[in-house]
């Protein structure tokens, strides 16, 4: 009889024990679903390696992931100038990291140096997939003017498990006279020889450098879903750009929105109403295709 009392009392004592695990284990779990903003962080060993994460509340390994690029012409902005955009998906129940990179320049940092920079990102967000309760691959990717370049680059050249782009205001092809002759008169082909890493000096006329063509996203299209959000008033990069790629996307029968905001120009998110057109697109757009 006393044996049979010492097993009745050893299995209690074992399913108290296994419940206070679980509640313990719950709690746990119910913290790390707090919304959460987690500021410069280093993924990478350059100082401009940094980024900050924002992770929303109630989140799980299918919710959507954007990998956010800044802008700048390949050689400035930062970060904090994505904030708005950052704190909107946010709110939308998507998580964002909002990426700093390496500036181009004429010596040793080109478009290749920019996309290992991206894959770094992408790498730390999916070994601490476990830690934040959120995916391990399949990330979402965006930018404007030079960071939706180096978005699309990066998903149609160099990680093929990104799940949707969404491109506001990129230049896609540097192949095409009209755009080259546009960014020359802009002053721009410094900056363009910084990314692409081209030692040719191009003039009208000319033959096209064979760095231009290599760093041009149209040219290595596939089936990635993208969002193409541009302003038909746009100064800088002429809503032409919007029109070849959306041409190549068709080609590829890939999905594809284009999205065109009236009287925008390459600060498409200058006015209110244009911002939000471009934050609720965005957003309607990830909660589509950015997740499993």
């Amino acid at each position: 009889m006393n044996y049979f009392k010492i097993a009745v009392l050893s299995i209690v004592l074992m399913a108290t024990s296994c419940a206070t695990q679980n509640t313990g284990s719950a709690k746990t779990a119910s913290v790390s679903q707090k919304q959460e903003k987690l500021s410069d962080i280093k993924y990478g060993t350059h100082e401009r390696n940094v980024m900050d994460v924002y992770l929303p509340a109630d989140r799980n390994p299918n919710t959507a992931f954007l990998i956010s690029i800044h802008g700048g012409a390949w050689t400035q902005g930062d970060r904090k100038d994505d904030v708005k955009l950052a704190e909107y998906l946010l709110s939308q129940g998507i998580a964002v990291a909002s990426v700093n990179y390496r500036y181009a320049n004429l010596t040793d940092t080109h478009l290749p140096e920019l996309l290992d920079d991206i894959d770094h990102v992408a790498k730390y967000l999916s070994s601490h997939a476990g830690e934040w309760n959120t995916r391990k691959n399949g990330f979402s990717i965006s930018g404007g003017s030079s960071g939706a370049h180096v978005s699309l680059m990066y998903a149609y050249t160099k990680n093929p498990q990104i799940k949707t782009i969404i491109e506001m205001c990129g230049p896609v092809d540097f192949t095409d006279i009209q755009t080259l002759q546009h960014v020359k008169a802009a002053n721009l082909l410094s900056v363009l020889d910084k990314m692409s890493g081209n030692k040719v000096v191009w003039n009208p006329g000319d033959a096209i450098p064979e760095a231009y063509a290599k760093t041009s996203p149209v040219q290595f299209v596939n089936q990635i879903p993208t969002m193409i959000i541009h302003g038909d008033k746009d100064e800088v990069v002429p809503i032409e750009q919007a029109y070849i790629l959306e041409k190549a996307l068709k080609a590829k029968e890939a999905q594809y929105k284009l999205v065109i905001v009236p009287g925008a120009g390459h600060l498409i998110t200058k006015l209110p109403k244009d911002e939000q057109i471009v934050f609720t697109n965005a957003a309607e757009w990830l909660k589509k295709y950015g997740i499993n």
